[in-house]
C-alpha cells in the first residue's frame, strides 16, 4: 500500500508541474483598460483605452486610443500625453503626441508605443494618460 501511496503521490506532483508549464506558456495577446477622466480645468473630457499588442517574438508594446470632446470654442493645440506605470508607482515610459482640437468638435485617435515590455511584466503595469492644451 505504500508504494502504491507514493507512486499515486508522485503521479499527482508530475500532473500539476505539467498543468502549471502549460499555463504559464499561455499569453494574453491582449489586455484591454479602461478611463473616464474629465479634466476641469482644461474642460477636455477625455475617455481613453489601452491595449496591449504583441511587438516582437516575445515582447508586447501598448496602444492608446481616445475619444476627446472639446468645449471651448476656437482652434488650440493640445497634447495627448501617454505613460505606463508599474505597481510601485514608478514611471516605466511616457509619451506625447500632438493632437489638434477644434471647439465642439469630437476627435478619435491613437497612439502607438514605440516602447517593448517582457510579457512578465504585463500584470504589473498600469496604463494613464490624459490631454494638456494650449489656448494660445
Amino acid at each position: 500500500m505504500k508504494i502504491v501511496d507514493v507512486l499515486e503521490f508522485i503521479i499527482c506532483i508530475i500532473l500539476f508541474g505539467v498543468l502549471a508549464l502549460s499555463y504559464s506558456s499561455c499569453e494574453d495577446r491582449y489586455l484591454t483598460v479602461e478611463r473616464n477622466i474629465v479634466d476641469t480645468d482644461n474642460k477636455i473630457p477625455i475617455y481613453f483605452w489601452a491595449e496591449a499588442e504583441q511587438a516582437g517574438v516575445n515582447t508586447w508594446h501598448p496602444i492608446f486610443y481616445y475619444y476627446i470632446y472639446s468645449l471651448e470654442e476656437g482652434e488650440y493645440d493640445a497634447y495627448f500625453h501617454a505613460y505606463v506605470v508599474d505597481n510601485n508607482d514608478s514611471v516605466l515610459w511616457v509619451g506625447v503626441q500632438p493632437i489638434t482640437i477644434e471647439g465642439g468638435k469630437k476627435i478619435w485617435g491613437e497612439y502607438v508605443s514605440d516602447v517593448e515590455f517582457s510579457p512578465y511584466m504585463m500584470p504589473n503595469i498600469i496604463p494613464m494618460a490624459y490631454v494638456s492644451v494650449s489656448y494660445d
